[in-house]
């Protein structure tokens, strides 16, 4: 049986490039060269990671080609600012519209991403509402940073939410990390099990690190505007953008207390 879209009930019959055809042709007018982006974590081995031609074939040539694409030219005068390292300020509109580029972006990653079981985070109900409503997933942020050099790519990172500090896993984390000339930009959702109850948790931090002061949240917007670039992540060293892609990689405890003071987690059994 031929895949179906990830977005809606059409055969995933696209084969179209993750990033859209006029940032590659910027980058080739520009004589721009990318050597790739070097990661390091502590002491262990730099890698570099470049991934330029990467390939979609989990949509269809109707989505990819009429709301995806919108998107993608609704973004293009600013991602044009970004290409070239050029100072703006971000509005609140500018914020929403970055925010769904970069929960599309999340979704389609995501979806290409090998899973045991061939089982996938984002849910077809999520799927379905974003590309019908553009409606975010619940429990979902999203944050802006700044690259000091030219880069393009995405990487994924799954983490797991425990409760009862640490003992119990709770539910699940995803998080995309995706970047376009000197723009990056991290996309984080988190999803509970049945019978969690959600509404006494908070939102879900990840531990501390000096990834979140270089960091603009856009969603759930906390200003109206915002200066762009802020502090820019360099390609290795104490002020690495590893260090972003690894910002959630230890995963999060939480405990869940009710008014009473009591913890309460739910019956597995039930």
């Amino acid at each position: 049986m031929p895949d179906t879209c990830i977005f809606c009930d059409n055969e995933a019959d696209s084969d179209e490039h993750l990033w859209p055809d006029w940032v590659h042709e910027f980058i080739r007018k520009n004589g721009i060269e990318l050597g790739g982006l070097r990661t390091q974590i502590g002491n262990g081995p730099e890698v570099i990671e470049y991934d330029l031609e990467k390939k979609i074939d989990t949509v269809c040539h109707k989505c990819n080609n009429t709301w995806m694409s919108q998107f993608e030219q609704k973004n293009r005068p600013r991602f044009l600012k970004m290409l070239q390292n050029e100072p703006f300020t971000l509005d609140a509109g500018g914020m929403k519209i970055i925010t769904e580029w970069a929960v599309l972006k999340s979704m389609v990653l995501e979806s290409t991403k090998p899973r045991h079981g061939n089982d996938p985070f984002y849910t077809r109900e999520e799927r379905i509402a974003f590309h019908e409503h553009h409606e975010i997933p619940a429990r979902t942020r999203v944050w802006v940073g700044a690259l000091d050099g030219f880069h393009i790519g995405g990487h994924t990172t799954d983490f797991t939410i425990n409760g009862d500090g640490g003992k119990t896993r709770i539910g699940t984390g995803f998080v995309s990390t995706i970047y376009m000339g000197y723009f990056v930009c991290q996309v984080a959702t988190e999803h509970f099990y049945p019978g969690v109850p959600v509404d006494q948790i908070p939102p879900i931090d990840p531990p501390p690190g000096s990834s979140n002061s270089k960091l603009i949240q856009i969603y759930p917007q906390v200003s109206k505007k915002a200066d762009w670039p802020p502090a820019p992540f360099t390609n290795g060293g104490p002020n690495g953008i590893a260090y972003l892609m690894q910002r959630w990689r230890q995963g999060e405890k939480v405990s869940m207390v009710t008014k009473d003071g009591v913890v309460r987690l739910p019956d597995p059994t039930s």
